[in-house]
């Protein structure tokens, strides 16, 4: 009985990822196919040999400035990615050590902040920005990101920071820490999941997108994946081999990170913490 769970749940949940994975299985057929194929009445869902090339990707790199895209994504995506996981360990540590009414109402500020739409934060912050002669600027992207990214980075973080005895800082500054200490060298390695988990969230949201880089980067030399990839949607007719072809290319960098990042997502966050 319980090895025919076992082989029913197997095959649910293998079924659930093909479901899931449809989407780039089919865009990575598209980029090697002819759109007249793509495009037909009956499209295939094997792509025949006979009509497989890589053409979509040579063009790809010869058209466009596919290299200098991706360049300031991972410069904007990094930098990005850095100041919010600093500003968000600080503030969710912050948030679950310190029960203030202060704390909460700014958690609760926070909270409400991540409600707001982008299209709403885009104009002040483009007003901003120019005062500040920073438009075209990589940093004025990645300051915009952050808006976006702190208020729920922050409080992932702390959910994780709650589940982490008080104890073990006790202990810690029994020892001789400070609170500083005891965060950096006992809670900080504890949290080396959560510090996974809310580092890929940040990476993603900050890679894909696209509002903020299309208002605050105006020429083409400063240009983000996702604005390089919009370049090929033209006025008349789409170059759907092109489009699907840069797209697989900058799905490749969140997937190495995935990759990276892996073996601390399935890490027990307290692991070794405690021993008998």
């Amino acid at each position: 009985m319980k090895q025919l769970k076992k082989i029913i749940t197997s095959i649910g949940v293998g079924l659930i990822a093909i479901v899931l994975l449809f989407p780039l299985y089919w865009m990575v057929i598209t980029s090697i196919l002819p759109s007249s194929v793509v495009l037909s009445q009956k499209p295939p869902l094997l792509p025949p040999l006979s009509e497989v090339n890589f053409d979509a990707y040579k063009s790809v790199l010869i058209r466009a400035p596919i290299f200098t895209c991706l360049v300031n994504s991972l410069v904007i995506t990094v930098g990005s990615a850095v100041l919010s996981m600093v500003i968000a360990t600080l503030a969710g540590y912050s948030l679950s050590r310190f029960r203030t009414r202060g704390q909460l109402a700014i958690g609760f500020f926070l909270l409400v902040n991540r409600m707001l739409p982008g299209t709403l934060l885009v104009i002040p912050l483009f007003i901003m920005f120019n005062q500040a002669q920073l438009l075209n600027n990589p940093a004025s992207v990645m300051l915009a990101n952050i808006t976006a990214i702190v208020p729920f980075t922050t409080w992932m973080m702390k959910g994780f920071f709650d589940g982490i005895p008080y104890q073990l800082e006790e202990a810690a500054m029994v020892d001789g820490c400070s609170q500083l200490g005891s965060m950096m060298r006992v809670i900080m390695p504890l949290t080396a999941p959560g510090l996974a988990a809310t580092s890929i969230y940040s990476a993603i949201l900050a890679w894909s997108d696209f509002l903020f880089s299309r208002t605050l980067l105006t020429t083409p030399e400063k240009w983000t994946m996702t604005i390089g990839t919009v370049s090929f949607i033209g006025e008349h007719m789409i170059d759907w081999s092109s489009l699907m072809a840069i797209g697989v290319i900058s799905v490749v960098p969140m997937l190495i990170l995935f990759v990276f990042l892996e073996p601390f997502l399935v890490s027990g966050m307290t692991s070794g913490s405690v021993k008998s």
